[in-house]
């Protein structure tokens, strides 16, 4: 909806906003005093909405029993919102959430929630009107039974090379929520050099010291924590120069052995000769 604020011009203080508009070039005053009728000017105009949701779709909450949330329902309201009011429902009905559990500002109104029973799970609403009207679709949220994950489990490492080495796990239980993964790379202190976060229980490793063994530990974490820790096996890189020269020495001596007999003197016996 749109609307101009009027400015009489034979008075001082003569304002009002006119909410109808009949055409891009028509409005509809009124409210006007008798002397301001047939000399006033559009000073401004804006557009005027009745709320809506700031965020869109179904936000999950997560609260184990006994566990108090705090939920906040934030709007978008030119004017700001004068009223809200939150309902809950369960498989069984909908109800009222008394207006002293919550309180509310222009533009967000917060509920304190605490789940007891299996019943307490469910949706909670919220909607707010203004002086322009009520809100279309309330801001909805999903009261879901919550707790810390369970750790990733069947951790493997594979395709290892002197440089990298790959990690996959199996996520676990998520808690109720939606859940990330961490994966930390320790050597000799407990903090972790490296910190690898992923949608997916899967990382790549690397850039690591060679020569140092590294212990890595896979978790999971939700809004309510981190699982317990995921040991995998310890990796490490040897370094490559030191690995070719394991393998090389053996041969320069077998090498040296054989230049020595090559080009060793023949010695002559009565027997024939020989070595």
């Amino acid at each position: 909806m749109v609307t101009f604020k009027i400015e009489c011009l034979t008075c001082t203080g003569c304002k009002v906003v006119v909410r109808l508009l009949l055409s891009p070039k028509t409005i509809v005053v009124s409210r006007l005093s008798a002397n301001c009728k047939d000399s006033w000017h559009v000073m401004s105009c804006g557009v005027a909405d009745a709320p809506s949701c700031r965020s869109s779709g179904v936000s999950v909450v997560g609260a184990a029993r006994g566990e108090s949330v705090v939920i906040v329902c934030e709007v978008d309201a030119d004017p700001p919102a004068a009223v809200f009011k939150w309902k809950f429902n369960n498989s069984g009905e909908t109800l009222d959430v008394a207006a002293d559990r919550y309180t509310s500002n222009g533009s967000a109104s917060s509920l304190k929630y605490t789940p007891v029973a299996d019943l307490d799970y469910g949706t909670l609403s919220c909607s707010a009107s203004n002086e322009v009207g009520a809100q279309l679709a309330p801001c909805v949220f999903q009261m879901v039974a919550a707790g810390k994950p369970h750790a990733p489990r069947n951790c493997t490492l594979w395709n290892q090379t002197a440089e990298s080495v790959e990690v996959s796990c199996v996520a676990g239980f998520d808690g109720g929520l939606p859940q990330r993964f961490l994966l930390e790379v320790y050597s000799d202190s407990a903090v972790p050099r490296v910190n690898l976060s992923s949608d997916e229980p899967s990382w790549t490793v690397r850039g690591l010291e060679w020569d140092v063994r590294h212990r890595l530990v896979a978790v999971a974490f939700n809004s309510k924590g981190r699982s317990a820790p995921a040991r995998l096996d310890d990796v490490l890189f040897r370094d490559p120069e030191k690995r070719t020269g394991w393998w090389l020495s053996p041969l320069n001596t077998i090498t040296r052995h054989l230049s020595t007999i090559i080009n060793s003197p023949l010695k002559h016996t009565s027997a024939g000769t020989r070595l």
